[in-house]
This record gives C-alpha cells, sequence and structure tokens, in this order.
C-alpha cells in the first residue's frame, strides 16, 4: 500500500542532544499508528516533525510524497495537528474560534459551519459551542482540540495524546471516530494509555530514545517475545535464602523481589511449576501467571536497551 508519510534519516537535537535519532519510515496511506514510549522518548518531537511545526536538523519528510520544508503551504494544508496543551484565544467562544481557523485555511462560511455542525455532533460538542474556552473542563478542551483539527478535513492526522483528561466516554467518541476515519484519512497518534494502542491501531511504533526500537502490529510485536509469560508468586514473607534459590532456576527469566512478591517472566508455563514445586515449601500464599501485553514489552525492550 501507499505511504502518505514517509521519512528518511530524519534527527533532531535539542540543546546539542539527540531527540531524534535518523528516523526512516513510511506510514501507509488509511491506516493508524500509535506512538508509545516512556517519557522523552521523542513521540511529541516525532509529531511537530512529521507535521512541519518543528524543523529537524537533517532528514526529510514528505507528505504524500511534498517535502515539506520545501512545500510548506501545500503540505500544509494536507495535515491537521493536535498539541497535547490547549492553545485557544480565550477571548474568542469556540465557535468563534472555529470560524477563524477555518478562515486561515479559505474554507467558505458554508463548509465552516457545516464541519462544525458535523464534528461537534459526532464529539458531542454542540452544546458548548458558544462557551469561552477557559470555562470548559480539560476532558472537553480535549474533544474541542479534535474538532478544530478535522475542519478543514485534512487527510492525515498527527495527534499528540488525543485522549488524555478524557473520561471513559470520551474516551469512546474518540475511539469509535479514529474506526470510523480508517482507510480514508492516516492518523498517528502519541499516547501513554497502552491499553488504547492496543485497542486502536493497525501499527505500533515503540520509541526510545528518538530510536524505533519495535513496530508492528500487537500480535507481531508479541511474537518476538517468544512466547513469553509474567508470572507472580505471593507470599506471606519472602526471605533473601529463598529468593535466591528462585532466581537460580535457569528457566527464570528477570526475577525480582517487589513486596513479598516474586516477580519473574518464563519462555513457557513449566516454570512456574518449576518455581512452584520450591516455593510451596515456603510460606506460599497465591499465584499468578498471565501473556504479556504491550506495557510488559515496553517495559523489557527499553530496559534491554539500558543495560
Amino acid at each position: 500500500m501507499e505511504a502518505s508519510v514517509s521519512l528518511k534519516k530524519v534527527g533532531k537535537l535539542l540543546d546539542g542532544q539527540s531527540v531524534l535519532a535518523g528516523l526512516s519510515f513510511g506510514i501507509e496511506r488509511g491506516s493508524i499508528m500509535a506512538l508509545v514510549g516512556l517519557n522523552d522518548a521523542g513521540k511529541s518531537t516525532l509529531l511537530r516533525v512529521l507535521a512541519g511545526v518543528s524543523r529537524p536538523e537533517y532528514g526529510n519528510v514528505f507528505i504524500n510524497g511534498l517535502d515539506v520544508q520545501i512545500r510548506p503551504e501545500e503540505t500544509k494544508r494536507l495535515v491537521g495537528y493536535m498539541p497535547q496543551s490547549p492553545n485557544f484565544d480565550n477571548q474568542l467562544t469556540l465557535r468563534e474560534n472555529y470560524l477563524f481557523q477555518g478562515g486561515l485555511y479559505r474554507l467558505s462560511d458554508g463548509v465552516i459551519k457545516s464541519q462544525i455542525a458535523k464534528l461537534t455532533r459526532i464529539l458531542d460538542m454542540a452544546d458548548m459551542l458558544d462557551y469561552f474556552p477557559d470555562e470548559l473542563s480539560r476532558g472537553y478542551l480535549k474533544r474541542a482540540m479534535l474538532i478544530r483539527t478535522l475542519l478543514h478535513d485534512p487527510p492525515i492526522l498527527f495527534l499528540d495524546e488525543p485522549t488524555s483528561s478524557l473520561d471513559i466516554r470520551g474516551k469512546y467518541l474518540v475511539w469509535d471516530l479514529f474506526e470510523n476515519l480508517r482507510g480514508s484519512k492516516t492518523i498517528v497518534y502519541a499516547t501513554q494509555s497502552l491499553d488504547e494502542a492496543e485497542r486502536v491501531h493497525d501499527r505500533i511504533c515503540i520509541l526510545h530514545h528518538g530510536k524505533i526500537v519495535l513496530e508492528g502490529s500487537l500480535d507481531r510485536l508479541l511474537e518476538t517475545t517468544g512466547e513469553l509469560h509474567h508470572f507472580q508468586i505471593h507470599f506471606r514473607k519472602l526471605n533473601d535464602d529463598m529468593l535466591q534459590t528462585l532466581s537460580k532456576i535457569t528457566t527464570v527469566v528477570r526475577p525480582e523481589k517487589i513486596g513479598e512478591t516474586f516477580d519473574f517472566y518464563g519462555r513457557d508455563r513449566q516454570v512456574l511449576f518449576d518455581v512452584m514445586k520450591l516455593a510451596i515449601q515456603s510460606s506460599l500464599v497465591d499465584y499468578k501467571a498471565e501473556k504479556v501485553g504491550l506495557e510488559t514489552l515496553l517495559v523489557s525492550v527499553t530496559e534491554d536497551l539500558e543495560e
């Protein structure tokens, strides 16, 4: 499938430090990519560079084949960028903010009003149009920002934490909107919610210190764990001797003591029984076993890179 967004060796520096390190990849037209990573992984910086808001020190970003730095006006019309923090004009109502935004894109009054009516209905904001931004909660401001981003009907969306501050109903409104836009718009969004990334994506991209360390569908990413499982065995008292004994089992991966819990990973469930045979002689209380998800994968891969 044709890429609507392409990066070629894109790098970004901040105070002399590399924030994005030679990124090269493409994003398929009509697909949804979720960007995840720890704090300072480079997610927000990458979105700003993709949207043409921030200029990279080296490399090129292409939107529908157009170089963002060489053709800024043309690519700007193709892109909707939503920053993490609200940036409305608080002297104008939401309706007036939207009318001003539509004017910047030279939309007719009829088109602007039609878009406002459609988008506020979808995101349940029609009753808020005559409020001033500083009269709204952060959750409603997030919805309002998304409406503004979609106002000129761009084919490509770059969204920085679009559902943060939203209650569960607001999140479902946004998730449903994403699903409805799948195929017609390319959506790249950053999120701190791993549950959200698991729920809404075609591809997940894990960033770490400005580099892509893993990318693909969740199923494909989890295949890299080799069917890794996460186990926890709870004790009334986990003493150091028992901890050392359990940690020496060769099939135990990443053993750790968390309170009175022995926390570890294994490639198959047999390791649980190996541990249980030794633990049963001690004050074993309970155990938990689960196949890993995106959270465990993220922590695991980033810890590997820090070692």
